[in-house]
């Protein structure tokens, strides 16, 4: 079996250009778009309806999605809204147009009435895959008893899913907010989002060109002093963020340890007690000057 610690293959440009030029099927081309586009998973695709794509306010419904505990809650899932990108908007009405009338965004072939089965979407996906030549094999599963219907199972290096990683990691890369990739994700936690961070290597990059890039700003030196102090690695803006926050997302990157996160918190949340603490202890202390106050005015007012 595949370990669950290791990290996704990311798409390359390339290899999205090689994927998206080796599909023949309209229908599997369009699959591919908007789960790319919008980091949609397999079956929030196949289960897309034309009404819950609002394409005026750039938004998509995405209804009864992945939840952990879905038998829990009598088989229905988490609804969320997920933005289009204004580039997506033309190819989405263009094909909506074809298959205006229905239902579905990707109806059966059999009947407009039923949805695209993930199952065939996944075979076109693996078609394509061989085709553009990137079915290269991640692992295999083995299975103890293998009989003519059950043999082992190839995992190939990118899968359907991936076209969610590439999103994700996309995201990441221009925003640096795991929390804003979370949410886009439908995740719960973002802690279950750290892996776009521990993928993600432009900061590194970023960071080893900093340090290799004497040259420059040397350059820089020579042309405005002052520019060449200045010089350092591009922020990215980014929101306020609370102390908590930013712990989640050093654990979620993986520069903290459970321990050290856990006693962190322990301490931020003492802290936080204290804090309230003393805020309360004022209020009472205010309100406490203002009934004197009022009692010696009204004093004065006696005498």
């Amino acid at each position: 079996m595949g370990n669950k610690n290791k990290l996704p293959d990311i798409f390359t440009k390339e290899e999205l250009i090689k994927l998206f030029e080796s599909m023949f099927r309209p229908k599997c081309v369009i699959a591919c778009f908007v789960a790319l586009m919008c980091g949609l998973r397999v079956r929030e695709v196949c289960n897309l309806q034309i009404s819950d794509m609002n394409l005026e306010r750039r938004i998509i419904k995405i209804r009864d999605s992945k939840n952990p505990n879905r038998k829990k809650q009598g088989n229905y899932g988490k609804d969320r809204i997920v933005p289009i990108p204004e580039i997506a908007i033309s190819p989405i009405k263009k094909w909506i147009d074809i298959v205006e009338g229905g239902k579905w965004f990707l109806p059966s072939a059999k009947s407009p009435d039923i949805q695209l089965r993930t199952k065939t979407l996944h075979i076109w996906f693996a078609e394509t895959r061989e085709r553009a030549k990137l079915d290269e094999v991640d692992y295999k599963i083995k299975y103890k008893k293998k009989t003519q219907f059950r043999e082992d199972t190839n995992v190939y290096k990118f899968r359907f899913h991936h076209l969610r990683h590439f999103y994700a990691t996309y995201i990441y890369d221009k925003t640096r907010d795991l929390y804003a990739v979370a949410n886009l994700l439908g995740h719960n936690q973002v802690t279950t989002t750290q892996i776009y961070a521990k993928v993600s290597d432009k900061q590194m990059k970023e960071t080893i060109d900093f340090a290799f890039n004497r040259p420059i700003k040397t350059q820089l030196f020579e042309k405005n002093p002052m520019n060449a102090v200045n010089y350092a690695i591009p922020e990215i803006a980014k929101r306020e963020k609370s102390p908590l926050e930013i712990l989640e997302e050093r654990f979620a990157r993986g520069e903290l340890s459970d321990i050290e996160y856990q006693n962190k918190i322990r301490l931020l949340r003492l802290a936080k007690d204290h804090l309230k603490d003393k805020q309360e202890e004022k209020e009472e202390e205010k309100i406490g000057i203002q009934v004197i106050s009022k009692q010696n005015n009204k004093q004065d007012e006696q005498d």
